[in-house]
């Protein structure tokens, strides 16, 4: 397993010193869900000055006038030869095979990746990896390796998205309460007591589980199935994430449970909100 970065400032190299083999970068104004976005410009500055692994996430939903500078984006990211291109809406396939372009494409429709099937039929029309949902079970992780080709990606510690709207939820609801506008917020769930992160950009708003997801307890299994395992910096200082990711390449449980706690997500229990 290879093991990619998820940061939320620019110190880059910082991090892949300490033992990371690439980067996930959001692109900015074409990804959504993230903390932090990346310019075409930052993406090359970082292709100049390492030879790690370079992923970009382009996850939004795509509309018609944006469809010439995706394309032209599609084709920068070409030339720099990123290693892949996270992608939800349909658009970036549909634009990558009319015009021949050559790059790697991974399935990343956050909670619908729970089986081979869907996977096997995005590979059979040339994307030849995907990101599983958070939310399957271990036995269903280790189903779906047994039965597809593709490069599988997964969230090995995190906060994941739990939903996303368009709409600017937090702006209404300061304008309602005639308060001051922020941009990331804790709400709680009153009947689970379940604690959500809220966070609202140019895009619309997304909600995060505010517990985060430690998959270490599984994490010798991961590494011989899985080709490339997540870990997102979230609210994890520099020095902090610096010794998660050296914890994950010299395996260390005990440390990153220390860090992270032991929040282990659907490995052991199926969610009944699962498209199947």
């Amino acid at each position: 397993m290879k093991v990619l970065g998820v940061i939320k400032d620019n110190n880059y190299l910082e991090y892949l010193n300490s033992g990371l083999d690439g980067l996930i970068l959001p692109l900015e104004n074409f990804s959504v869900d993230y903390f932090k976005y990346y310019s075409i410009s930052f993406i090359k500055e970082y292709k100049k000055n390492t030879n790690k692994l370079c992923f970009v996430v382009i996850n939004k939903m795509i509309f018609n006038n944006e469809l010439d500078s995706l394309l032209d984006i599609l084709k920068e990211l070409e030339k720099i030869a990123v290693d892949g291109v996270f992608f939800y809406d349909l658009a970036v396939l549909s634009l990558v095979k009319e015009n021949s372009l050559n790059l790697n494409l991974i399935y990343n429709a956050t909670h619908m990746v729970t089986n081979s099937y869907t996977i096997n039929l995005y590979y059979d029309l040339g994307v030849k990896g995907a990101y599983l949902s958070n939310e399957i079970t271990k036995d269903e992780i280790l189903n779906i390796r047994n039965n597809t080709k593709s490069d599988l990606f997964i969230l090995l510690l995190g906060n994941p998205v739990v939903a996303m709207s368009r709409r600017s939820l937090l702006t209404s609801y300061f304008i309602n309460k005639n308060k001051i506008k922020e941009d990331i917020i804790t709400i709680k769930e009153p009947k689970s007591g379940q604690e959500f992160l809220v966070k609202e950009d140019s895009n619309g708003t997304t909600f995060f589980y505010n517990k985060c997801l430690n998959l270490s307890n599984v994490y010798k299994e991961l590494v011989s199935n899985i080709n490339y395992g997540i870990i997102e910096q979230g609210n994890f200082d520099n020095n902090q994430y610096k010794e998660l990711i050296n914890s994950f390449v010299n395996f260390d449980k005990k440390k990153i449970d220390e860090l992270a706690g032991h929040n282990r997500g659907f490995l052991y229990r199926e969610t009944i909100y699962k498209v199947k």
